[in-house]
């Protein structure tokens, strides 16, 4: 009974830890300060600092849901890129055609390939590439927005556990 008690509170901490980590990788990426990788091609500038709520709850779940789904798909470009060069990937900026070209030819198209699909991504799940930039800024100011993009990435990471487990 000892035993079986010590293994689900190891588990449970192991499994905390590593969904605690997931999310603050997710949330790095989205704030971008993720190591290599830009997500400032989507920028957009306000000229007004005047903020307002000004976003539904199914635009805060689509922009959730295309921010998780484009980190899935840098990591699967950093690996890639990473596998061909074994050196870290270069920074790519998506909406500067100039930094794209002064990679390796090797991996052009792996970093076009992954700007694209940045895009396809943020468009299926119902945005706008400067819709998508308006709510990332409003993640990046924090507050509520913020607080509940961050539950809605805990939840598809435990969803995600929860497939997995059942597998």
């Amino acid at each position: 009974m000892l035993g079986a008690n010590l293994f689900n509170h190891i588990f449970h901490e192991s499994s905390t830890r590593m969904l605690n980590v997931s999310i603050l990788a997710i949330l790095g990426i989205m704030l971008g300060i993720a190591p290599q990788f830009s997500f400032k091609s989507y920028n957009f500038t306000f000229d007004s600092p005047a903020y307002a709520r000004d976003y539904t709850r199914q635009e805060m779940r689509n922009y959730a849901r295309a921010g998780w789904q484009i980190e899935l798909l840098r990591r699967r470009t950093y690996k890639k890129i990473k596998q061909q060069t074994n050196r870290r990937p270069p920074n790519i900026v998506c909406n500067r055609p100039a930094t794209i070209d002064q990679l390796p030819q090797n991996i052009r198209g792996i970093a076009r390939n992954y700007c694209h699909e940045t895009a396809n991504i943020i468009r299926n799940n119902n945005l706008s590439i400067r819709r998508f930039n308006e709510l990332k800024q409003d993640y990046d100011r924090g507050g509520e927005f913020h607080q509940e993009v961050q539950q809605m990435l805990i939840d598809f990471q435990h969803q995600k556990s929860i497939q997995v487990t059942e597998k």
